[in-house]
C-alpha cells in the first residue's frame, strides 16, 4: 500500500493519504450513492454527501481520529467550481477510464499530431490514481494510436494530472492510425483482459502482447 502526503506544500505535517483508505472511502461513497438511487432516484448531491460525512463526525469524531478527544468539529466546507463543458488536454496528461466490469484502467496522451491526439493505455487494471508516478512506469498493453478528439473532451478519458515526457516514452510502440468515433484505445484494453471481444478485423495489431 502506498502513502503519500495529504498536502505536498505541508511536508513537515506529517499528514498522510494512502490508497487502501482512499478505496474504502470510496467504496463507502459507492454504498451511499447506492441508497439515495434505490431511495430518491438520484445521486447524492454534495451537500448531502459532505452532510452525512459531517454528521458522522460530529457524532464519532474521537473513535476516528487521533485529535478527536482535544477538538469539536465545528463545520466542513466545501467550494466548488463549474466544469468547463469540454474537458481540455495535453501532452503528457494522464488518463483514467472505467472498463465495463468497473475497474479503472489507465492511459497517457503521448502527442498532438495535427490537432488529433495519440494515446496509449498502461497495464494498470485496478491501480490507484493517487499513484501516477507509479502508473507511468508501467508497460503499454494497447499502442499509441489516434483517438478522436472528442473522446477526450467529454471525458470518456478523464485527465488525472500530468507528467512530462522522458526520451524513453518515445520508444512505445505504435499501432494502427485509424480513427474513428468509438472509444478504441478503452474497447482494446477491455479486450486484453478478457472483458471484450470487439470486432475490429485489425485488433491484434493495436495490442502490446505479453511475454512468455
Amino acid at each position: 500500500m502506498g502513502w503519500s502526503l495529504l498536502d505536498e506544500n505541508k511536508p513537515k505535517s506529517k499528514a498522510y493519504i494512502g490508497d487502501d483508505p482512499f478505496d474504502v472511502v470510496s467504496e463507502c461513497f459507492t454504498k451511499v450513492r447506492r441508497l439515495y438511487q434505490r431511495e430518491w432516484k438520484r445521486k447524492p448531491t454534495l451537500a448531502e454527501l459532505i452532510g452525512t460525512v459531517e454528521a458522522v463526525l460530529d457524532a464519532q469524531l474521537p473513535e476516528h481520529t487521533s485529535d478527536g478527544e482535544s477538538a469539536e468539529l465545528i463545520e466542513i466546507r466545501f467550494r466548488t467550481r463549474k466544469i468547463p463543458r469540454r474537458q481540455t488536454y495535453a501532452v503528457g496528461d494522464v488518463l483514467q477510464a472505467k472498463m465495463k466490469n468497473g475497474d479503472l484502467v489507465f492511459a497517457r496522451l503521448f502527442e498532438i499530431d495535427d490537432s488529433v491526439p495519440m494515446v496509449g493505455v498502461y497495464d494498470s487494471r485496478r491501480m490507484s490514481p493517487l499513484n501516477i508516478a507509479e502508473i507511468i512506469t508501467k508497460p503499454l498493453i494497447v499502442k499509441i494510436c489516434p483517438i478522436h478528439p472528442e473522446t477526450l473532451e467529454h471525458r470518456e478519458w478523464l485527465v488525472i494530472g500530468n507528467a512530462k515526457l522522458k526520451p524513453a516514452d518515445k520508444k512505445h510502440p505504435r499501432g494502427p492510425l485509424s480513427i474513428c468515433g468509438n472509444n478504441n484505445q478503452l474497447e482494446m484494453a477491455e479486450y486484453f483482459y478478457g472483458l471484450r471481444n470487439p470486432r475490429y478485423y485489425d485488433r491484434d495489431e493495436w495490442i502490446v502482447r505479453k511475454k512468455g
